[in-house]
């Protein structure tokens, strides 16, 4: 298994939601959500079921459940 290394930096800086790139680091790196859903659910979208998907989960990391 991959290791994350979080640091602390003098230099930069990051908003409320640079969370979110740890979120999308771990979604991509660590699983394979999107090939999994291109599997299991037929059909040719506009837009890429595992788009959705992940979008889906970046608004509920930001606490936004209404969407």
């Amino acid at each position: 298994m991959k290791k994350i290394v979080i640091e602390q930096s003098s230099k930069a800086f990051y908003s409320s939601h640079s969370g979110l790139a740890l979120v999308g680091n771990l979604i991509n790196g660590y699983t394979s959500l999107c090939e999994r859903l291109e599997k299991e659910v037929p059909g040719q979208p506009r837009v890429s079921h595992g788009d959705v998907v992940k979008t889906y989960l970046g608004l509920l990391c930001l606490g936004k459940s209404d969407f």
